[in-house]
């Protein structure tokens, strides 16, 4: 096992807050200034997001490889620059195809910038704090949304679309030059050294455990995601139609945020001393019970169930980083966690429009129910890691 290094959890965690909020979160409050511009609908924007969503699943297990082989940090470097360009060429596209080159660009910025990648340097870096680590990691991450969506609506304001794009474009190129100096001497976790082949990592070569956890983490992330990509990106327009006050809508859809965080500090302080598979159970009866309160016209049950959206979905995003170290050692976590990937931003993909349909035709009702249903259903699945017992040499709390 490689000595411990110090995890950057600081710079990963500033990371995933200007990944997530420049490459997914932001689109929520572009769409329409986007349209605008291109002469298209807010729907064709988030077709092109769906698209983007589409790429950053298929690469994942490509991702997942390199990040094994050349480390985690510079894979996210890269995956920085890469999301800077495609901002950039999105704010001089003038065609909508110029948009959707964009967009697939960023699909692959996405895919090598976002939580896995950051979780794959914590296990890479120093194994045995990982949960730890992961759990500080998201605490930054938690705030993404809040603070994207709190930030972006004056930038709009007041430097207009195209200096917005810019000015994120900006920052992600910052944040790649200080993510990518430091992976500068990080070794490669998947290979014993520079010139000797890289640990194997095939599905005919993996224990019936290692293939049961695969599939069960793989299938209940692809459905908590598509939940959650579906109701988050709802939300502002659930409110406003539910309030008629855009500033409350937003406020309130902002909530979640900070409970992520809440719930990742929760899960820190008292999960650690747990099985982190029970404490994901019980973020993810969090999840149905959320959906419930916010249909509520009462401010304080709305706030409550946002507040519980919140502490479930951020427990859920760092168990499923760390449950995954449960059976897959360091060496191959990359790999691992790029299998898993896939069917999870699948989810994460088609979960906007699936909403957005089910919105359109049945109403908030049926929206609704449907994604109350998607989260029993993901909880449901999830109860089968249960019954697979963890790798050897893994230490349970």
């Amino acid at each position: 096992m490689q000595k411990p290094l110090p995890v950057p959890i600081h710079t990963l965690g500033i990371s995933q807050i200007i990944a997530y909020g420049f490459m997914f979160y932001v689109f929520a409050q572009i769409k329409v200034p986007l349209a605008e511009m291109l002469g298209v609908t807010p729907a064709d924007i988030l077709i092109g997001l769906t698209i983007a969503l589409l790429i950053q699943a298929g690469i994942a297990p490509i991702v997942g490889a390199w990040v094994d082989y050349y480390g985690a940090l510079r894979v996210m470097a890269v995956g920085l620059i890469t999301g800077a360009i495609s901002i950039v060429i999105m704010a001089f596209s003038s065609v909508y195809w110029g948009f959707l080159l964009a967009m697939m660009l960023l699909g692959v910025g996405f895919s090598m910038s976002c939580y896995e990648v950051a979780f794959s340097a914590a296990v890479q870096m120093n194994e045995p704090s990982a949960r730890r680590n992961i759990s500080l990691i998201t605490f930054y991450g938690g705030v993404a949304s809040t603070l994207t969506w709190l930030s972006v609506a004056p930038l709009l304001s007041r430097f207009g679309l195209f200096h917005s794009l810019i000015l994120m474009a900006l920052l992600l190129v910052v944040m790649a030059v200080w993510i990518g100096r430091m992976g500068l001497g990080m070794a490669m976790p998947g290979r014993m050294a520079p010139d000797t082949p890289a640990i194997p990592f095939r599905w005919t070569e993996l224990t019936r455990n290692e293939k049961v956890a695969l599939m069960t983490l793989a299938s209940a992330s692809c459905l908590e995601y598509m939940s959650f990509a579906g109701i988050t990106l709802m939300l502002i327009h659930w409110y406003f139609e539910r309030f008629a006050d855009l500033g409350l809508a937003v406020i309130l859809a902002s909530v979640y945020g900070p409970f992520q965080v809440v719930g990742r500090v929760l899960e820190m302080r008292f999960g650690a001393r747990h099985d982190a598979r029970i404490t994901a159970m019980l973020a993810f009866a969090m999840v149905p019970a959320a959906l419930v309160l916010i249909q509520f016209s009462s401010l304080p049950l709305v706030v409550l169930g946002m507040a519980m959206f919140g502490m479930g979905h951020g427990v859920l995003t760092v168990s499923f980083g760390f449950i995954t170290n449960m059976y897959f050692r360091a060496a191959v976590y990359g790999r691992a966690k790029g299998w898993i990937t896939t069917p999870r931003a699948l989810g994460m993909a088609i979960g906007p429009s699936v909403a957005g349909y089910i919105y359109a035709t049945g109403g908030s009702a049926l929206f609704f129910m449907a994604m109350i249903l998607l989260a029993l259903l993901a909880w449901g699945v999830f109860f089968m890691i249960l019954t697979i017992r963890p790798r050897e040499g893994y230490e349970m709390p």
